[in-house]
């Protein structure tokens, strides 16, 4: 198999740590490594180095080259804008295709936290015999554990193409990031699962899925051979979610269960960092003072709060973002409705 690793996403929700010059996925949080440099160190024991791709818009070119001084260049999959991971991954299985390789491909988000990493790769492993077999497309799914609005579900059925041994469920309905109302309903639901963005299968099948749903795209490529920039100008701007996964009927979901999360957010933070005795969690030069439940990073500054409970409060070169956590869910779309 194949590991295309994607990092072009802008990482808004970790604003203002997380700017668009320098996203999350080039930023460590849990350990001193980057999460990109995390997630290359996970699928190096998948994998041999020849096998490992990063799919990188341009203007994060310098960066994978700074962090992943060791990837041969021509494993670099440069697109020409950020065009959402619809682009990005028609764009990988066209080269795929191009170069005469249709072994599975893992199309894998550069920002995710696994904890257990071995179940993880177990699953991988099924998925890419899977989608070999199958002209399938095969998906990781996460027990939902809270009525999580900003992920993807989906609903599933068993397979009875499954092998006894494998826990192979086919999809029979794929939801995209559903309101609260819905999320609450949802996990409520037996063989309901989140959406973790792995996705696992050939490039021709990527190749026919966007041919059926997304000929515009695909045929961009295909007029365009060697213009990435032509064809991408002609490319709308679509998630591979609502492009193909919300259409296709081959689609099929490996449950995992090895303590994954998408880094994601502030609040995602508070899931796998330490917390003081009053529930804050702290990062930088703070000092809280009857002041619970805050999540606080100072970077070097120094910083003194006192009284306030349940803020965010981000202090970097960048910018200041104090707001309550209550209200993080609302940070994107206020951050695209600021001027500048």
């Amino acid at each position: 198999m194949n590991i295309v690793i994607m990092a072009g996403g802008k990482g808004t929700r970790f604003w203002p740590r997380s700017v668009d010059a320098k996203p999350k996925q080039f930023l460590s949080f849990h350990t001193e490594r980057t999460l990109i440099q995390e997630t290359l160190a996970r699928f190096r024991k998948l994998v041999d180095d020849s096998r490992l791709f990063i799919a990188v818009p341009k203007r994060y070119l310098p960066l994978v080259e700074t962090q992943l001084p060791d990837l041969n260049p021509r494993q670099i999959i440069v697109e020409p804008e950020q065009k959402d991971t619809a682009a990005c991954i028609a764009l990988a299985a066209f080269r795929f295709l191009q170069a005469g390789d249709d072994r599975p491909v893992v199309f894998a988000p550069s920002d995710q936290y696994v904890a257990d990493e071995e179940p993880f790769l177990s699953a991988i492993r099924v998925a890419a015999r899977t989608a070999q077999i199958k002209d399938a497309i095969v998906t990781l799914g996460v027990q939902p554990s809270r009525p999580e609005t900003g992920f993807g579900y989906l609903r599933t059925t068993a397979s009875d193409e499954a092998q006894p041994s494998e826990n192979i469920l086919r999809v029979i309905r794929f939801l995209e990031k559903p309101d609260t109302r819905q999320a609450e309903q949802l996990i409520e639901e037996p063989d309901v699962f989140w959406n973790s963005g792995v996705f696992i299968c050939r490039p021709s099948t990527i190749q026919r899925a966007m041919e059926r749903f997304q000929p515009q795209l695909w045929n961009s490529l295909v007029q365009y051979p060697s213009d990435a920039a032509a064809a991408y100008a002609r490319m709308p701007q679509l998630s591979i979610d609502y492009a193909v996964m919300e259409h296709i009927e081959s689609l099929y979901c490996i449950p995992i269960h090895c303590g994954w999360d998408d880094i994601g957010s502030w609040a995602a933070l508070r899931r796998h960092l330490p917390l003081d005795a009053n529930d804050n969690l702290i990062n930088g030069a703070a000092t809280l003072v009857d002041a619970r439940g805050n999540t606080v990073y100072v970077g070097d500054q120094q910083a003194l709060i006192i009284g306030v409970h349940d803020l965010i409060i981000v202090s970097t070169g960048t910018g200041l973002l104090v707001c309550p956590r209550s209200e993080e869910p609302r940070l994107k779309s206020w951050l695209n409705q600021t001027p500048g």
